[in-house]
């Protein structure tokens, strides 16, 4: 299956409503992956058309409301998975709630794709010729709210971006696959709160701002205003890693690209990314397989 990524913008420009749109990375016309935070200005409705497939969208906090034609309107709140399934020319509709950001995942799985994967989906989601359009939606489950952070926090860049994007586009599809299915999923600990995953992502910018004198984890939990066990069991819900580990994965990828993209000594750039050289050397061929001088 070929695949279509569309990515956040890394440029820092701001985007504008209506529609938010993401700088694409990768064109198929098969799978698409959008991802970003939106704040409406204003609640007034924005209609967009429907591609013909399956749109599987993970509000992971905010909230809107969504009308399709012949559907009754959803009120959609994160974190949930709401399903579009269309088959025509239609136009969905969104009004946006203007207090607080709306951060959002889209997987949009084309006829093509489908077609070539028939049981993947329920059959009452994509086999619906010549009707209205379909809209469901259901809470969205823990694992899948860590894999749309995964996605939006990806640092990589060029075809190695790609590639990684793409297996989490399969892996999002895999997931809702086993939700909508009604699969059950073993129990994974205490549930993470919508403002608990603000505090968890709050932590987490906190951490990558500070790289050369990161906060202890008692400090960066108190900062946020949870207890450390807390912050430990949410953060590698969220991110899928350990506080400790996602710092150690930070550094070395900033330090691949300062080393790829700037003119910056080896020892310079470890103490960037908060490193004494030695130690930088060794850590960064054990994730590597190669030595910092040989990038430079």
């Amino acid at each position: 299956m070929t695949i279509t990524i569309i990515a956040p913008r890394s440029d820092g420009v701001a985007l504008v409503a209506p529609g938010n749109r993401a700088g694409v990375a990768h064109l198929d016309p098969n799978l698409k992956l959008v991802s970003g935070t939106f704040l409406s200005s204003s609640e007034e409705w924005f209609e967009e058309p429907l591609e013909r497939g399956l749109r599987l969208i993970l509000v992971q906090s905010g909230r809107l409301r969504c009308r399709v034609p012949g559907q009754p309107e959803h009120t959609i709140e994160g974190p949930s998975l709401c399903t579009i399934a269309s088959d025509g020319d239609f136009s969905s509709a969104q009004i946006y709630a203007t207090d607080k950001p709306l951060r959002y995942t889209i997987l949009q799985l084309g006829v093509e794709a489908l077609s070539s994967h028939v049981g993947w989906f329920p059959e009452h989601l994509t086999q619906r010729p010549g009707g209205d359009p379909r809209i469901t939606s259901c809470p969205a489950p823990r694992a899948m709210q860590a894999l749309a952070s995964q996605i939006g926090t990806c640092q990589m860049r060029g075809p190695t971006r790609d590639l990684y994007l793409g297996g989490k586009a399969l892996e999002m599809a895999a997931l809702s696959a086993q939700l909508l299915s009604g699969e059950t999923q073993p129990a994974d600990g205490p549930r993470i709160t919508c403002s608990e995953v603000e505090r968890i992502r709050a932590a987490r910018d906190l951490l990558v701002g500070a790289l050369q004198e990161p906060p202890s984890l008692d400090a960066l939990a108190s900062h946020v205003g949870m207890n450390p066990r807390k912050l430990t069991v949410g953060f590698r819900k969220v991110f899928g890693t350990s506080v400790f580990a996602y710092l150690q994965e930070y550094r070395l990828r900033e330090a691949h690209r300062m080393l790829c993209d700037e003119e910056m000594n080896v020892s310079a750039v470890a103490y960037r990314v908060g490193y004494s050289p030695a130690h930088f050397s060794i850590a960064f061929r054990k994730r590597y397989g190669v030595s910092p001088r040989d990038i430079r």
